[in-house]
């Protein structure tokens, strides 16, 4: 797979017939997949003509692409053993997998097996789905990585506040996420931080180290 700085619209009619465009990421940004051998030539092309074009890890699998349809029969399989009971998608729920047109279709309405599973085969329409997002909005982005951060700065619009949860090679990724707590806060939300906490049952036990001990007044200054 490889990063491109071009839109779908501009790459499409580029890439060779063994290539696809995996994730339509923006206006000016695309992911592709397919054989390595021919991704690493036209990498090499589109670099020489001045666009950029870089490689990206992905363990030699062609993500989002016909090469893994072999895995779909499989993937499905296990993804039934994990979903019994698929729950109908809501309609704030703005599908990438399937474009708008097919939203309302069967294959589209609930959050089951066979609808993950297209997800992982189908090219991410991310670039069309983004232009549902409103102005004067909220996106969190709740991944391994916070990877879309840049698209998103430069796809949606400006008044838009984008937070990621995490971030890869970090040193601390507990300060990340509380630092995105706090961005949530400043953006207007509320998040009920008390859950991540556990639950403490009341009244505590007799055992329960008292802090009021810990607490001072302050008489440094006179008024």
């Amino acid at each position: 797979m490889a990063a491109v700085g071009l839109g779908y619209s501009q790459i499409k009619s580029m890439c060779p017939p063994e290539i696809e465009v995996a994730c339509h990421n923006g206006p000016d940004s695309s992911t592709i997949s397919g054989p390595a051998d021919i991704m690493k030539v036209f990498v090499a092309k589109l670099s020489s003509q001045g666009i950029f074009a870089k490689e990206v890890p992905c363990s030699n699998i062609a993500y989002h692409s016909r090469y893994i349809s072999q895995a779909g029969p499989t993937l499905l399989k296990y993804l039934k053993q994990v979903i019994k009971d698929p729950k109908p998608r809501s309609e704030k729920w703005v599908s990438t997998s399937l474009p708008q047109a097919q939203w309302k279709d069967a294959k589209a309405a609930l959050s089951s097996a066979e609808y993950h599973t297209n997800n992982l085969l189908s090219p991410v329409l991310f670039e069309e789905t983004a232009r549902l997002i409103h102005s004067n909005a909220i996106t969190i982005e709740i991944a391994p990585h916070g990877l879309l951060q840049a698209i998103l700065r430069r796809s949606l619009k400006k008044d838009v506040i984008n937070i990621a949860l995490t971030q890869r090679n970090h040193k601390d990724n507990v300060q990340v996420l509380f630092t995105a707590f706090g961005k949530l806060y400043e953006s207007g939300l509320n998040p009920h931080l008390a859950n991540i906490y556990p639950h403490v049952p009341f009244p505590v036990s007799q055992g329960t180290p008292m802090i009021s001990h810990l607490v001072e007044w302050e008489h440094s200054e006179d008024w």
